[in-house]
């Protein structure tokens, strides 16, 4: 049995996921922010009546940075040395509002990058120390290659997905594995209103194939398998074209 933080452990995939982690004899730290608690103890509960699992609570807010490496403690004193981070903090807002909005647009960023970076290189550093562990971190395919529907969106992703190869390769040498899993457009409260979502999949379906990648210790995951492949079409739409699409 090992010991894995969930942050942003409240939400549609992570829930699931959690119910896969606890399946598997996992202990569990769940970590949300404030306005989360209610659905994050529910949880705490359904996981530990369904599978007899260990599992806490904690309260975090990502955009405290002063208090992150204060959380890793708190999660450490709680159910001992963490062996796996997963990350599933993160907003959509709406394009045309982000990029009439500067502020607003950098908040985006600091909740679906920056507070990222902050976290997940305080866990490398103890990961790295320690000599193993597993970090994930949820993506996006919408990281793959700007488009004008959802750009500033897919500029956090993007950003996230370097920040993460990065991290791969320093800390391969530690044995610490690092995974990107990138979902296509999943039914969660993220997506909530959205009526034309592309080839939409189901959370349980999502959280059992990243709890496999986990398995696995795989790098980069494509959920469901064939966004990889449709992702790598659009890639290599050549500019001259591609910038006269509707996408």
């Amino acid at each position: 049995m090992s010991n894995w933080l969930i942050l942003g452990a409240a939400g549609g995939i992570a829930s699931a996921l959690g119910r896969e982690l606890a399946a598997r004899g996992h202990a569990l730290i769940l970590a949300d922010q404030k306005s989360m608690q209610e659905r994050l103890e529910w949880n705490a509960a359904d996981l530990k009546t369904r599978y007899r699992a260990t599992v806490h609570t904690l309260q975090f807010d990502a955009l405290d940075f002063d208090k992150h490496d204060e959380l890793l403690n708190k999660a450490e004193e709680l159910a001992g040395p963490l062996e796996g981070v997963l990350l599933t903090t993160g907003v959509m807002w709406d394009q045309e509002e982000l990029q009439n909005d500067p502020d607003r647009a950098r908040l985006h960023h600091d909740i679906n990058y920056t507070s990222a970076m902050s976290l997940l290189g305080l866990v490398a550093n103890r990961f790295e120390q320690r000599g193993g562990g597993q970090i994930v971190a949820i993506g996006s395919p919408a990281g793959d290659r700007g488009r004008q529907s959802n750009y500033l969106y897919g500029a956090d992703k993007a950003a996230l997905h370097v920040f993460m190869q990065g991290l791969r390769q320093r800390l391969a040498p530690a044995k610490v594995n690092v995974l990107t899993i990138k979902p296509g457009p999943t039914r969660t409260p993220m997506t909530e209103g959205m009526e034309k979502l592309p080839l939409p999949s189901m959370p349980e379906r999502v959280a059992a194939d990243i709890a496999r990648a986990i398995d696995k210790r795989c790098d980069v995951v494509y959920v469901p398998w064939f966004w990889q492949w449709i992702m790598h079409v659009i890639r290599h739409i050549p500019e001259v074209i591609f910038k006269r699409l509707k996408m």
